[in-house]
């Protein structure tokens, strides 16, 4: 087994030492709560997860593969929730997807959570050489393990050098036809509107985070675009759901809005998080103690006429209807992306809301 810390070993080298010597088990990093698994064989990369972080799901609503509706249907037949592999496989079995539009979610999220680690200055890893459980990782979706390292290593250089911040604002400045542009530029500059911030585009676009705010600095760079000289106050939406594959759902839907996703798991985390962010509007995800933890907030003091949508099941809200308290927008489960997205937008572009 090969063990240590980040510290001391950067994950470059870790990875390369694993990938070269073409071993075959799971390399697994842990840093402050979040734990990464990459499945490694012989030289390729199988599968790559991130908890909590980059889901499958996400990844492929993201890349217009799968619609939220779709993702949540099959999330609620899993008795356990993964990381994505199952989600993809299902996805495949129910002919959503076909072996190549697979193939490429995979890719993507494993370009993410390595480029997520390279990132990481601390943390445990340790590589435990064992046969990978074929029912679980997607098979004949491998990578070539170093070509995901260049690429990502390169998106990294350039969003460094670049130093776009998430709430950056761009216009346009120049004709883009007069220079070389970068990968990615046609469709970056087809969002950028002079509103939006740079998170807000990256949620819009089939292309990885981190890549649209390297493109946005090049092209800042060349003269294409220009960043306003107030950047975008972006709004805080604070989400409190248990699932982490549904958080990354919502939280795609609240940037795609132009906010800020605040997420917590659990009810008791809720009110630290509203009094540390003072978000301006909440999504309370009821899997059974949501009218309970509505409830709570409504009676926190500045927080009794804040915007809240209960994502519940229409038949467990009848009852509750009759209370005059907690007022609520109740979005019935599985929740629609447009109604999420209408009601959003409707409270984000208001303004903050007094208490």
């Amino acid at each position: 087994m090969i063990a240590g810390r980040l510290r001391n070993v950067p994950l470059s080298e870790v990875f390369q030492v694993v990938m070269t010597g073409h071993k075959v088990g799971t390399l697994e990093v842990k840093r402050e709560g979040q734990v990464a698994s990459l499945y490694c064989e012989r030289g390729r990369l199988r599968y790559a997860s991130l908890r909590p972080g980059i889901h499958l799901g996400e990844v492929m609503v993201r890349m217009d593969l799968l619609t939220t509706a779709e993702v949540q249907a099959i999330l609620a037949t899993q008795v356990h929730e993964h990381a994505g592999a199952p989600l993809g496989l299902a996805a495949l079995r129910l002919g959503l997807v076909d072996e190549t539009d697979l193939a490429a979610a995979v890719k993507r999220q494993a370009c993410e959570v390595v480029g997520e680690l390279l990132t990481w200055r601390d943390g445990e890893f340790r590589f435990m050489e064992a046969d990978i459980d074929s029912t679980y990782v997607p098979e004949g979706h491998a990578v070539d393990a170093m070509a995901v390292l260049f690429e990502v290593a390169a998106q990294l250089q350039d969003e460094d050098a670049a130093r776009v911040a998430p709430a950056t604002v761009f216009e346009r400045d120049a004709d883009p036809t007069s220079v070389t542009l970068p990968d990615g530029a046609w469709e970056v500059l087809e969002v950028v509107d002079g509103r939006r911030s740079a998170r807000s585009l990256a949620a819009d676009l089939d292309l990885p985070e981190r890549q649209v705010y390297g493109v946005l600095g090049r092209l800042e760079a060349l003269g294409v675009l220009r960043r306003l000289s107030l950047a975008r106050e972006e709004p805080v939406v604070l989400v409190v759901c248990p699932s982490q594959a549904l958080q990354r759902l919502l939280a795609l839907l609240v940037e795609r809005s132009g906010g800020v996703a605040r997420l917590v798991g659990a009810p008791g985390e809720a009110l630290e998080a509203a009094a540390r962010e003072r978000p301006r509007a909440v999504i309370v995800d009821d899997d059974g103690s949501g009218w309970a933890t509505a409830a709570t907030l409504r009676a926190e003091p500045g927080l009794a006429h804040l915007p809240m949508a209960l994502l519940s099941n229409a038949a467990a809200s009848s009852g509750w209807r009759r209370w005059r308290r907690p007022r609520v927008d109740v979005l019935t489960r599985p929740f629609d992306e447009l109604a999420l997205q209408e009601w959003l937008e409707r409270w984000l572009l208001a303004g903050p809301q007094r208490g």
